[in-house]
């Protein structure tokens, strides 16, 4: 048996959000906080990851909904509740406003658009009956041409088709949707030569391109994850040309040439948010701290599909922000009672059978797009039927020496209470032994390691608990990175890891980067390949091995026979690590086959 331990180690964290783009962020910076006086430069200071003071909008004098919506979004950005950070809750005077459908009067669509966008940003679910009705007055007032205007007879404007898309997107909307891409045919065919883009591309009144109408398509395209150098005219792109109207002194122009004005300030934290990659809502509040992840497990049908940490912040978000962690696929229905998870991987819903979640062992009766999590929560998904039970496995001890017997105990979790699991499975290597009426099995594995459970049929699949029988011998290989945080008897068991050194290069925040090792099995038998994961928390929640996340790779390895593997690190869009050297380790081990 030999386990192979690999060495990472991550340094120089930095702030470059615009690769190729000269743009002064540092000069914005200042300048936004020396003009701090509007909910827009809150949003811009919060997108460039400051922590702005927002106290100026604890007093609003509001007596429409679009007095409540750019403060909320603000306030949420700022990292605050906008239910009690002010004079009153600013959530529900905002609410107070929704009448027959839509929020505010009834002949604009800009209130519905950022009554949307607020509430979305104050937390809010997507199943939320003012979001919800809000949503589908937005799209019942589409424009045949794909865009939306600023009142109901209004003709489409670039600033209102931008925001609508940011409105339906964080409502829950699809990308791909046929609503959104019309919206996108129109902004791209507003596009000017010189990479801007005007507030109304037919307005007799002119159709220069501008920076602030700029701006909010930039904000469409980050949210629907477009690069938006890839929207060019020639070698112009909107990034250009805001890049261009940015003053030494650190303000943005509306057009070159028109200096700065009493108007300078907004249109300097629109460009901001713009080029700082973000969109809005900037950020969604919620009760749990920023960046904090979640300890969960999601089990298939006939084998766990991922277990980790991953981020809220609703119970529905954990599938989709372990996704890429964990390299599965899933389906996200909207239904009448909101989002539904109807299949992760090749599990689909089919009659009784289907994706259901619990917190910590106990069913939740509100679905997971409305669950919010808190500071300690636990989630397993399971793909099952209603009434079966959550089992937990766990080990006596988690080494053990060679010819030691270990005990592995198996109960379920029912009304609060653990009980013993009678006739469960247990899994060790290729070994499966029942649980007794204590619900317990006697394991003497050979040495190695393993990663234990059980199975039932009515159960859920448990946790996998770590074995470590003796003392396997093993070799290391040492990886690096460097990130910049801008805007996962007679049998011979031996194999040697190339090569001695990685080095995953420089990544931004979102940015991925994968290398590969090479695995030669040395020894005389066939054997079973997995890993583990210690040390800093980027690794353990963000390092894949091969085509799945470090916790799920397995693989086969022929005597003789020798395979490469990919290594990928994903620097999360949230990572909230820090900067300096972050170091980590990789074990491969493996048994005979």
């Amino acid at each position: 048996m030999k386990k192979t331990a690999i060495l990472l180690v991550i340094a120089s964290i930095l702030t470059a959000p615009l690769v190729g783009i000269a743009y002064n962020a540092p000069s914005a910076a200042s300048y936004l906080q020396s003009h701090n006086t509007s909910p827009w430069s809150v949003m811009a200071l919060s997108a460039l990851g400051q922590n702005p003071n927002a106290d100026h909008l604890k007093n609003l004098n509001a007596s429409s909904a679009i007095q409540y919506e750019a403060p909320i979004i603000a306030i949420a950005a700022a990292g605050q509740d906008p239910r009690t950070f002010g004079n009153s809750d600013y959530v529900a005077a905002l609410k107070n406003f929704y009448q027959s459908g839509q929020i505010g009067d009834a002949q604009t669509l800009n209130d519905d658009i950022f009554g949307v966008l607020a509430l979305r940003a104050a937390g809010l679910p997507v199943t939320d009956t003012v979001i919800t009705g809000s949503k589908n007055h937005l799209l019942a007032e589409q424009n045949s041409d794909g865009g939306w205007g600023f009142t109901l007879s209004s003709a489409s404007d670039t600033n209102m088709t931008a925001a609508t898309i940011l409105a339906l997107l964080t409502a829950g909307a699809a990308p791909s949707s046929g609503d959104i891409q019309d919206a996108r045919t129109y902004l791209q065919n507003a596009q000017n030569s010189d990479g801007g883009f005007p507030y109304d591309p037919e307005s007799q009144f002119g159709t220069q391109s501008d920076s602030s109408s700029t701006a909010w398509v930039v904000w469409a395209l980050n949210a629907l994850g477009i690069n938006p150098s890839t929207w060019s005219q020639g070698s112009n792109t909107p990034l250009t040309y805001l890049d261009a109207l940015q003053d030494s002194s650190g303000y943005f122009e509306f057009r070159s040439g028109s200096g700065e004005d009493a108007f300078s300030a907004v249109t300097t934290a629109y460009a901001v948010i713009a080029m700082s990659g973000k969109f809005l809502p900037v950020k969604i509040f919620s009760s749990v701290p920023s960046g904090e992840k979640f300890e969960f497990r999601i089990e298939g049908s006939a084998d766990q599909i991922c277990s980790g940490q991953a981020s809220g912040p609703t119970a529905l978000d954990m599938v989709k922000n372990s996704a890429a962690m964990c390299g599965f696929t899933y389906q996200v229905d909207n239904t009448s009672f909101g989002p539904y998870l109807s299949r992760i991987g090749s599990d689909a819903t089919q009659g009784l059978t289907g994706w259901l979640y619990l917190v910590d062992f106990e069913s939740p009766n509100v679905g997971a797009a409305d669950y919010s999590l808190d500071a300690g929560d636990q989630v397993l998904w399971f793909y099952g039927e209603f009434d079966w039970l959550p089992t937990r496995l766990v080990l006596s001890d988690n080494e053990i020496a060679s010819q030691s017997p270990v005990t592995a105990t198996v109960e379920f979790h029912q009304n609060g209470v653990w009980l013993p699991v009678v006739g469960a499975d247990v899994q060790v290597g290729a070994q499966i032994l029942s649980t007794n009426a204590a619900g317990q099995v006697t394991l003497t594995p050979s040495t190695g390691f393993y990663e234990v459970f059980a199975e039932k049929v009515g159960f859920v699949r448990s946790n996998r608990a770590s074995l470590q029988v003796g003392q396997p011998s093993g070799n290391s290989v040492g990886l690096n990175a460097t990130v910049e945080v801008g805007q996962v008897g007679g049998q011979t068991i031996s194999f040697v890891v190339n090569p001695g050194e990685i080095n995953f290069g420089t990544l931004q925040r979102g940015a991925s980067a994968s290398r590969e090792v090479e695995i030669d099995n040395t020894g005389n038998v066939g054997v079973i390949l997995e890993s583990v994961v210690t040390g800093d928390a980027l690794y353990q929640g963000n390092l894949r091995v091969g085509s799945s996340s470090w916790q799920n790779f397995q693989t086969n390895l022929d005597a003789g026979e020798e395979n490469e593997y990919d290594l990928g690190l994903s620097v999360p869009l949230d990572y909230a690590g820090g900067g300096g050297i972050k170091s980590g380790q990789v074990t491969f081990w493996a048994r005979a086959q």
